[in-house]
């Protein structure tokens, strides 16, 4: 009973509680325990390495007991080392992780959004392979919007340099956006990085868009900077994703692109007959392929028929689209 009770004995007890526990977590990692779990993955994974330090712990008693005492310094200088490697080796992971995801960016305080004439802009237009709008240049028609659900989650963080076939959890942000309520109980973004320019901001009529690139299980690649075109990450549940035809089909109204030469068709073929019915907006009905049904409205917004207009072409939206009225 007093070999239990030796100073080596207990140092072996307390060495296998740290060990086991990283032996745990990493093989919880290998089998990926905590995959698709949402905020319960750390929870799981650390419970597999409470689970693996508790077996070894109660364990250790019975090795103790059964071995002779030389053999239990050994392997406390065994446990010991690998102690040190386990913790070099998450050091350095950590470490590495947040050279590859951190970008030279610092957040800056937005005192106003709407002071940024970039950042308010309404309206989308896009002619061949590029056209300036509102000082912003769009090179790009994307695959729809991305629309982040600010009233749930405070924070919207960005993420870089990817490994794809690893979930969110094991990767870290390298910046974000913070959004506050002001004294009217409206939302307001507190902070957010010097780069960011989405498709659309204006808050006080909850519009933040920023137009989706690609699309993973976890992640959605976003373009950040209309400007430049620089993309970046954001978790895919931090939002809501809107794609092309439901975003349209949301929208105030729409209008044919300057000098398109586009005309309202009395369906959607390429060659079906001109609809002479007048308008000046048109606001969309039905989304059919690359062909839009639309309500032919006057200056009063009043209806004066319906017909076709195709959207989009060859890739490229083909028409403006107004959010607000």
């Amino acid at each position: 009973m007093k070999k239990l009770l030796k100073p080596a004995s207990i140092l072996f007890y307390l060495l296998c509680l740290p060990v086991f526990f990283i032996i745990g977590v990493y093989f919880a990692g290998l089998i990926d325990a905590g995959e698709g779990q949402g905020l319960a993955g750390g929870a799981i994974v650390l419970g597999w390495g409470v689970l693996f330090a508790g077996v070894a712990f109660i364990t250790s008693f019975f090795v103790v007991y059964h071995i002779q005492h030389k053999k239990v310094i050994l392997m406390n200088w065994i446990l010991f080392i690998l102690l040190l490697i386990g913790y070099g080796i998450t050091h350095y992971r950590f470490k590495m992780r947040e050279k590859n995801d951190k970008e030279p960016t610092d957040s800056k305080k937005v005192s106003s959004p709407a002071a940024t004439k970039t950042m308010a802009m309404l309206n989308y237009k896009d002619a061949k392979d590029a056209v300036e709008v509102s000082g912003q240049t769009q090179t790009t028609m994307g695959m729809g919007y991305f629309s982040p659900n600010y009233f749930e989650n405070p924070v919207l963080y960005f993420y870089g340099n990817l490994n794809l076939e690893k979930s969110i959890r094991e990767h870290m942000p390298y910046d974000s956006i913070t959004f506050s309520r002001n004294k009217y109980g409206s939302f307001e973004i507190a902070t957010a990085p010097p780069w960011l320019v989405p498709d659309h901001l204006k808050l006080d009529y909850d519009l933040l868009y920023f137009k989706i690139e690609s699309v993973t299980q976890d992640f959605i690649e976003v373009i950040v900077n209309t400007q430049n075109g620089q993309t970046s990450y954001v978790d895919r549940r931090a939002g809501n994703i809107v794609y092309w035809p439901e975003f349209l089909l949301s929208v105030h109204s729409v209008e044919f692109l300057p000098g398109s030469g586009d005309k309202v068709r009395s369906r959607p073929f390429k060659n079906a007959s001109f609809s002479s019915s007048p308008h000046e907006f048109m606001r969309p009905l039905r989304i059919k392929g690359e062909w839009m049904e639309v309500v032919l409205m006057d200056h009063g917004f009043k209806k004066t028929g319906k017909g076709w207009i195709q959207w989009k072409r060859e890739g490229k939206l083909r028409v403006m689209y107004n959010l607000l009225s």
